[in-house]
């Protein structure tokens, strides 16, 4: 710790706010804890009854929580829903701008996943190989 010289005195940094303050802090402390012995310890009988303090010595009377009727039970049925609608399937299918396998699946089985179906059908038919105007077969 660097030394500082102030007036002719040689000062810590920081040795005043490290050790000094809480050294005071501590001796203030004690010296309250030990003024409070020499105080005689009431034994209670000075003390005068408080209509606003609770009696905790009585017996304790046990809660009964006020009755509850439950709720009415509400039925609620969903509607059904309806299968999406799936065009027949079978014969054939001309391609449009932005058509897919996929939607072209999805549109005729109402899955696109089943792509592969008119895939197989159509031997030489790739995503890429679609052209607007082209007619697929569709099993």
């Amino acid at each position: 710790m660097p030394a500082v010289e102030r007036a002719g005195r040689i000062y810590m940094k920081g040795v005043i706010v490290k050790v000094f303050v809480p050294s005071v802090a501590l001796m203030l402390l004690v010296g309250v804890g030990c003024a409070n012995k020499d105080k005689p310890a009431t034994a209670g009988t000075d003390l005068q009854p408080n209509s606003a303090v609770t009696d905790v010595s009585a017996s304790p009377v046990a809660y009964t929580p006020p009755p509850v009727s439950p709720a009415p039970v509400q039925t609620i049925t969903p509607d059904p829903i309806a299968p999406a609608p799936v065009a027949s399937t079978g014969g054939s299918y001309t391609v449009k701008k932005g058509d897919t396998l996929y939607g072209i699946a999805r549109q005729k089985y109402g899955d696109g996943k089943q792509w592969k179906k008119i895939a197989a059908a159509n031997p030489g038919v790739t995503a890429s190989s679609l052209k607007v105007g082209q007619t697929l077969v569709i099993p």
